[in-house]
């Protein structure tokens, strides 16, 4: 077995969470996919079944994902470009995360990513959509 060092934790700690039986997972990248519950008009919708398909594709991409409920706010604009008051929607979005090896990191996993992120949008009538790789957001 591969022995994982972290690059985040105090070397002391390592011992401790080794004592206690937990170990490093390997990887080299964070991939976050943003599924909004609403349209660009702040129209409700069912987002757990795109949910359970970007759990599905990204577990095979990569080799896991978990996803998280959280609540966003989305900055519309109007004609002008202006964002107002009126402008900010609330939306309760699910966050679908992974831990990505560089080797499952690779042109074909991201335009399958990103071909699932354009379907997404235009059937649910996004404005944008936003995915996190390595804390660098991307939006279409």
């Amino acid at each position: 077995m591969q022995k994982v060092t972290s690059k985040r934790v105090p070397v002391d700690w390592l011992d401790l969470l080794r004592e206690m039986g937990l170990s490093p997972l390997a990887h080299a990248h964070i991939v976050i996919i943003y599924l909004p519950n609403k349209d660009k008009d702040g129209k409700e919708f069912d987002v757990e079944p795109w949910e359970t398909e970007a759990l599905k594709l990204q577990g095979r991409l990569f080799r896991g994902a978990t996803s998280y409920p959280s609540r966003g706010s989305y900055r519309q604009s109007d004609e002008t470009g202006e964002v107002t008051d009126e402008g900010v929607m609330i939306e309760r979005t699910r966050m679908v995360v992974s831990f990505v090896a560089e080797k499952d990191f690779n042109q074909e996993a991201i335009k399958a990513v990103g071909a699932f992120m354009r379907r997404f949008k235009k059937q649910t009538r996004q404005d944008s959509v936003a995915l996190v790789i390595d804390g660098e957001m991307y939006y279409l």
